[in-house]
């Protein structure tokens, strides 16, 4: 009788755990993407990104993380055409984490790379090529993990990206030292394994 006693004692913690943050994980997920470079207008896309991270403890997870999307801008500004931006991030995410919880908040920041692919662009109406703008970038963001169950969880995040672009690859001419501010905005939905 009491041995049965210690061990339902023992084993009710394991049992009523409802997330994880420990270890390894990986997530993907579809995203929402807007831009707005210096002096331009804001345009919005959208695209997918991945990550793969791991729990140092219940707080704290280092991640990397890189996404792609692709923006058509047809009117109003100044070089036209297919745009495709990619983000590529080296952070840390800290969770509000509780294990007896099945929601877990979390606030993150990153610093990493953001390049622009311009394709088949049109500047002041005659053809340019393929146009790349690239740069370092610096992000914060926010979000909110729903666990399904303790090692699967469904994400929401929130991401704010400034920085500027200091190189613009031509084809045949690369320009650098040049000094271009942007900022990017993401909104993601997706999921987060365990394994």
């Amino acid at each position: 009788s009491a041995l049965a006693g210690a061990l339902a004692a023992s084993a009710s913690p394991a049992l009523s755990q409802l997330s994880t943050t420990r270890g390894w994980s990986f997530g993907a997920h579809l995203q929402g993407t807007s831009l707005t470079p210096e002096g331009g207008t804001n345009s919005s896309g959208g695209g997918l990104g991945i990550r793969a991270g791991y729990g140092f403890n219940r707080i704290v997870t280092g991640f990397v993380h890189v996404d792609g999307s692709q923006i058509d801008i047809t009117e109003g500004g100044s070089i036209v055409g297919s745009w495709n931006l990619a983000h590529a991030e080296l952070g840390a995410r800290f969770h509000f984490a509780n294990s007896l919880r099945r929601w877990v908040p979390y606030l993150e920041t990153s610093v990493g790379a953001r390049a622009v692919e311009v394709r088949d662009a049109e500047f002041a109406g005659e053809s340019a090529g393929n146009v790349t703008f690239n740069g370092g970038a610096f992000t914060v963001g926010t979000g909110l993990s729903t666990y399904f169950k303790p090692s699967l969880a469904f994400d929401v995040s929130l991401k704010w990206t400034g920085g500027k672009f200091t190189e613009i690859d031509l084809g045949d001419i690369v320009q650098r030292n040049i000094d271009i501010d942007a900022a990017s905005f993401r909104f993601g939905l997706g999921l987060i394994w365990w394994p």
